[in-house]
């Protein structure tokens, strides 16, 4: 008996997709759902993959701002005038010209 009612009740699937095909307005805004879904979804992940990249990029940019500022310290190091003059007396063996080895060189 149980088959039998089951049978005369309709079938809900079958029923809405009749309906949707008879309404062709109705099929036409579903699909367009469907389509703005799929596409808000695409935008969603394609934000997100730029927003990765930004913050990758954002962090390679402050370790080359931090070495950049490492050379420079290190530069001006290296550039002392009493650090240069000191590697110039003892490993060149340089030396200050005195007053005497001066020349004047006079243009005309």
């Amino acid at each position: 008996m149980a088959s039998k009612n089951n049978t005369r009740q309709p079938n809900l699937f079958i029923e809405i997709t009749k309906g949707l095909f008879r309404e062709k307005v109705t099929l036409g805004l579903l699909f367009s759902i469907f389509a703005t879904a799929l596409a808000v979804v695409m935008v969603t992940d394609a934000s997100r993959a730029e927003v990765i990249k930004q913050d990758k990029l954002l962090q390679q940019k402050d370790e080359l701002d931090l070495a950049w500022g490492y050379l420079v310290v290190e530069s001006e190091f290296y550039a002392q005038h009493a650090r240069v003059e000191d590697i110039a007396k003892k490993k060149l063996d340089m030396k200050r010209p005195e007053r005497k080895d001066e020349k004047l060189v006079v243009l005309p």
